[in-house]
């Protein structure tokens, strides 16, 4: 009942309780960004009001989850050194989560002057996009999702090829985005992230993920990862070899 009260809020009063919410939970902080789905228009019954609190200064950041006049807030607080940290850990593991909710973001509070250069800031990594993986990097995902490409052709009940394919599902999503240079996504974002990039490639992985789950048909997810490892060589286990850094050892 409560998610389903977010859901149904106006941009309007997202920020008028956003507003609220900030001056009694976090009455020292300088302001914040309110982000999220109900602010893109895209809100469902459970969405929740995403904040990301800025403070002069924190001992370290933290994550509070709360409801607060019956609608869920989830607030990332922070000062500007540890959300410089963090967007920078968004840029290093390729998916730009906390980025997005800074650029997208719509400031309020008492002292945001910092808001807007903070927004820049986001905005500029998010154009640069993520680091671009090398070929070593590269080869391991592509070995470790050829050996879960293989599991998955072979017999297996209908618990283990739903398993195998919920590790797949995230793996090859991160490997079309990333080998393309681009962001990646979890969860809902991944299929998203997958079709900006490209239409026609991400309604084949929707569709052959959906076999996949729905039916337990695992012939298109295979088709698909043949299509997306063909410019890369196919699927790799043969020669492959990864070395250890010298350092492990006791």
């Amino acid at each position: 009942m409560m998610a389903l009260i977010a859901g149904n809020l106006s941009r309007e009063q997202v920020l008028s309780l956003s507003e609220r919410f900030l001056t009694e939970r976090f009455a020292d902080a300088d302001f914040a960004f309110v982000a999220g789905s109900i602010m893109r228009g895209t809100g469902t019954p459970s969405s929740d009001i995403d904040l990301v609190v800025l403070h002069s200064v924190l001992p370290h950041a933290h994550r509070e989850s709360e409801v607060f006049e019956g609608v869920p807030f989830e607030a990332l607080v922070h000062d500007e050194g540890t959300l410089r940290w963090s967007l920078e850990a968004d840029v290093n593991a390729g998916r730009p989560v906390l980025i997005r909710m800074v650029m997208e973001g719509v400031p309020i509070g008492p002292r945001s002057q910092r808001a807007e250069a903070l927004r820049r800031e986001a905005e500029a990594l998010l154009v640069k996009g993520p680091p671009q993986l090398d070929q070593e990097a590269l080869d391991r995902m592509r070995y470790v999702i050829s050996s879960m490409l293989t599991d998955l052709a072979g017999e297996r009940s209908d618990f283990e090829r739903v398993a195998i394919g919920a590790a797949l599902y995230q793996a090859l999503g991160d490997f079309i985005l990333r080998s393309n240079g681009q962001w990646s996504g979890a969860g809902k974002w991944l299929p998203r992230q997958v079709t900006a990039f490209d239409p026609a490639l991400g309604g084949a992985f929707v569709t052959a993920f959906d076999a996949l789950f729905r039916e337990g048909e695992a012939r298109p997810v295979l088709d698909c990862a043949e299509q997306v490892f063909a410019p890369h060589g196919g699927l790799l286990f043969e020669g492959y070899r990864a070395d250890a850094p010298a350092e492990w050892r006791r």
